[in-house]
């Protein structure tokens, strides 16, 4: 099967929150100079990035550039912006060299979300940049890097993506989704 370089984040959301020149505002390392965000690259199957996440992307954008952000968030855009956020955190994780979700359950993402990995959502009043990153790792002698959660901020919308039993608290619990309605103008504001 092909290997393909993604861009974990598309030229049209940079383009759309003007993101070409910003760096992340906390370096996932400090051994290696901070990339541009534009310019993080993953590999990943060159038909999954013409397929499942082409579409993905295509759905996040209507999700979030659309249509004003306020109402209810229906559950089949909850599950839209779980997997967009997933997505993204495990292509920034592996970009850095860690793992946030592993392979076996990352190919879950096709057509749903993985088991073990929780999804939190806020709002962030006026952030310092509209496209942001931030990794939070964990390594024991002998392991695997590991990234225990990924933040991930477009336009004023914030995802925290973390490995079950993280429990960061950080925002309105997105997934595994919840019965109750869930409003944009409700969620928490970081």
């Amino acid at each position: 099967m092909p290997i393909t370089r993604e861009h974990v984040f598309a030229h049209w959301l940079v383009r759309q929150v003007h993101g070409a020149r910003l760096l992340p505002s906390r370096a996932p390392s400090s051994d290696v100079p901070a990339t541009r965000i534009a310019r993080v690259v993953a590999e990943v199957c060159a038909d999954c990035n013409a397929g499942w996440m082409s579409s993905l992307e295509v759905a996040f954008g209507r999700v979030v550039f659309a249509r004003e952000r306020t109402g209810l968030i229906p559950a089949p855009d909850r599950a839209t912006l779980s997997r967009w956020f997933t997505k993204t955190a495990a292509l920034l994780a592996y970009a850095n060299g860690a793992v946030l979700v592993d392979g076996a359950r990352r190919s879950r993402l096709r057509t749903g979300m993985p088991d073990g990995v929780q999804v939190y959502l806020a709002r962030r009043r006026r952030p310092p940049q509209p496209l942001d990153f931030a990794l939070d790792m964990s390594s024991s002698p002998g392991t695997d890097v590991r990234a225990i959660g990924v933040t991930v901020l477009v336009d004023d919308v914030q995802a925290r993506v973390e490995t079950e039993g993280a429990a960061s608290g950080r925002g309105t619990r997105l997934w595994p989704l919840r019965t109750h309605a869930l409003r944009w103008e409700t969620l928490p504001v970081v």
